[in-house]
């Protein structure tokens, strides 16, 4: 078997296999949505290619025509390897915690960019003029979002393509989305809804800030008009709803590729790009959410027919609330750091070591449910025991603890700096937080680049890593270590955890911690059985 169209026009090996297909004609599908464009998606990455993507094949499968447009914003390599050979299809592959597998092909997408290609890119700007396109999602993770340095000035990206106007190709991923949307103002100015389905707080607010920050310097530069600046300003024309997103994706992973050939497919192997692994197929959990606040403009899917939670923008924030800063990610960030530091190959095997379980178990019942909103679509204990107990501990999931590791520069802020933020608006002893400051330590300490034993190790791709590991320059295990000195201009940049943590006490606590990380080989896994003792 091969995952192609001309693959699947002997449907019977499929079929033997255990393979669902889809139930319409794929070539007239994408051929339809060539000519008739509705939705746009950018960084068609995992979770977007088993999960929304799977809406939309579900949506076509319904007679409700939605085809995607899928645009690779950075290496095109990417398309090429993950869509591109399989005529933009892929192999879904649900790993269920019983040891048994789903396999459907998912046909959402008709067509496939990389908008690094400048005939590529053009004909992107073409189809953002179609009226009866009203969708631009994307999954880009959250430094894909970023204007701004560290310090909060804008970035040199972001200046450069201010100056350079909105008609260009910019280095920026904001910065060409704005230009999109200048292009549909000049088009006609059809209503338009622009979706993160990536990780973060209040995700749409974030897109919608970047984008009108880089749309108001062109008004300013007078390169944009009035109406097209308040046009794109109008929440009944141009909608950023707010969204969160669930699913447990890790990256292709060698035993399913080995399982698939088993099967008999002979396209389904791996193929690293750089550091990341790219492969036709995506193995994933089952469990699964999209909620989605209701401020949809123009015509939409059907998107609650096909499981989506459309709901107010308070039950959004909760459910957020509940997931991302409290109830997974933040256990999820706990478990990459130290799992890397202590060598673990899997998620699932930390879950099976005590004093990560404990850790946690300690940060999800003890440190962050207490702050939590049940959001009314699952209970939050429910929630936090589904991901204890059944999602992360699933065995036949292989998630690599780097995989999670990335970008956590990006993350802490929300992963940890929210829930600090409640604990003091609630007047909350923040002597209760034992496991927040310790994964904290735990990622200075991971920032050396040197594991539990001393042997070194790469850290996973981080926008900041650079400058956080030059605040760490001279720190070495088992020396001594000034660590105020070390943390000072990290702990205390609002940017990065949000808030000043030197405006509480946990930024010496990390510090008493950290010292004791690096007191030598072993004082990882000593220092987390002392602290959660």
């Amino acid at each position: 078997m091969k995952l192609n169209l001309a693959g699947l026009s002997d449907r019977a090996p499929f079929e033997v296999a255990g393979v669902q297909l889809p139930p319409f004609d794929v070539a007239a599908m994408q051929a339809d949505g060539r000519a008739n464009p509705r939705w746009i998606h950018l960084g068609p990455g995992n979770i977007f290619r088993v999960f929304p993507a799977r809406i939309a094949h579900d949506l076509l499968a319904a007679g409700d025509r939605w085809p995607i447009t899928a645009v690779v914003p950075m290496d095109p390599a990417e398309l090429d390897i993950q869509l591109g050979k399989h005529d933009l299809m892929t192999l879904s592959t649900i790993l269920n915690p019983d040891g048994s597998r789903d396999y459907r092909v998912i046909a959402g997408i008709a067509e496939g960019l990389a908008w690094q290609r400048p005939e590529d890119f053009e004909r992107l700007t073409q189809i953002v003029t179609n009226p009866e396109l009203t969708l631009i999602t994307m999954t880009i993770t959250e430094k894909g979002y970023g204007i701004h340095d560290s310090a909060g000035n804008l970035s040199e990206q972001a200046l450069a393509a201010i100056a350079a106007g909105p008609h260009g190709f910019h280095a920026n991923t904001m910065a060409n989305l704005a230009g999109l949307l200048v292009r549909r103002f000049e088009a006609g100015a059809a209503p338009i809804n622009v979706i993160s389905f990536d990780n973060f707080s209040h995700n749409g607010d974030k897109l919608r800030d970047s984008v009108m920050t880089i749309m108001r310097g062109w008004h300013e530069a007078g390169q944009l008009s009035n109406e097209g600046l308040a046009w794109a300003d109008d929440a009944a024309r141009v909608a950023f709803p707010i969204t969160v997103i669930d699913k447990i994706t890790p990256r292709p992973n060698t035993s399913v590729a080995e399982e698939l050939a088993g099967l008999g497919f002979e396209d389904m192997g791996i193929e690293m790009l750089g550091r990341t692994p790219l492969a036709g197929f995506v193995n994933a959990e089952p469990t699964e959410y999209l909620i989605i606040e209701d401020v949809l403009v123009g015509e939409v899917p059907d998107f609650a027919a096909h499981g989506v939670h459309l709901t107010s923008r308070q039950v959004c924030d909760d459910f957020e609330n509940m997931k991302v800063t409290t109830c997974l990610n933040p256990l999820h960030t706990a478990l990459a750091t130290a799992g890397v530091l202590l060598g673990f190959p899997t998620i699932d095997s930390e879950m099976r070591d005590a004093d990560l379980r404990a850790l946690v178990e300690r940060l999800g019942w003890k440190e962050g449910l207490p702050v939590v909103v049940d959001p009314g679509i699952v209970n939050p204990e429910d929630f936090l025991r589904e991901v204890l107990e059944v999602r992360f501990p699933n065995r036949f999931l292989p998630d690599d603890p780097a995989r999670i590791a990335m970008d956590t520069s990006q993350k802490v802020g929300i992963r940890f700096g929210e829930t600090i933020k409640k604990y003091l608006a609630q007047g909350r002893d923040l002597g209760e937080l034992v496991a927040i400051p310790l994964v904290i330590a735990n990622w200075m300490r991971y920032l050396l680049a040197v594991d539990d034993d001393g042997a070194p190790f790469d850290p996973s791709p981080d926008p900041l890593l650079a400058e956080l590991q030059a605040h760490l320059d001279g720190v070495e295990l088992g020396g001594d270590v000034d660590a105020h000195a070390a943390l000072q201009p990290i702990l205390s940049n609002p940017a990065i955890f949000g808030t000043n943590l030197y405006d509480t006490p946990l930024a010496l606590r990390v510090e008493e911690l950290f010292t004791k990380l690096v007191a030598g080989p072993g004082a990882v896994r000593t220092t987390l059985k002392e602290t959660l003792a």
